[in-house]
């Protein structure tokens, strides 16, 4: 592939407009490289489809600034390096269109691209929450550590014994639940086994 394509050319704008200005003809594309119109919407414009989203290359009637300067690179491409410059063009190229709601060469309805921007606002939100509430959290523990060291050993004592009792209590609820709810399956197994 010929190599002063391995930059993003400077009559590809970053602005998705840009893509879709310009009214290029099939025929007017033709004479630039001297092959025949049909050569430009049959042969060569399903390369550049795989490069990038049609909505993207064609613009009414006619194509896009993007597909004429796509068209400029693919034919001095030799037919067996196709498929690298495709490789290589959509790599360019995709990082351009990216951010302004296309994926994967696909554009994105409006209404999924507003979804995915709540939804990234959302988890923004839901980040800074987490973070402010564990800090919270954290200064609750550097409190409790300063009140703990204000206890006697006796009332420590105390706490630490009714801690044992409550975890005694809920192990003791847990194991009975467990055990009921083993002994009801159990039960219902033998049960429709008969």
């Amino acid at each position: 592939m010929n190599s002063t394509y391995s930059d993003v050319r400077q009559d590809v704008l970053s602005d998705v407009a840009a893509y879709t200005g310009g009214h290029h003809t099939a025929q007017s594309i033709a004479e630039a490289y001297n092959v025949s119109d049909s050569t430009i919407r049959n042969r060569w414009f399903p390369w550049l489809k795989k490069v990038a989203p049609e909505s993207l290359l064609k613009s009414g009637k006619g194509y896009t600034d993007l597909a004429r300067t796509l068209f400029c690179e693919f034919a001095e491409v030799k037919h067996s390096e196709r498929d690298a410059w495709v490789t290589d063009a959509k790599a360019r190229y995709s990082h351009e269109w990216a951010s302004a709601g296309v994926i994967e060469g696909e554009l994105m309805p409006d209404s999924v691209s507003s979804a995915l921007a709540l939804r990234q606002t959302q988890n923004g939100m839901m980040q800074q929450s987490i973070a402010e509430e564990l800090a919270d959290l954290e200064s609750f523990v550097d409190q409790l550590a300063v009140t703990e060291a204000d206890f006697s050993d006796a009332e420590l004592a105390s706490f630490q014994a009714a801690g044992q009792r409550r975890g005694m209590m809920r192990y003791k609820l847990e194991l009975q639940a467990e055990m009921d709810t083993y002994g009801q399956l159990k039960q219902r197994r033998m049960g429709s086994g008969q």
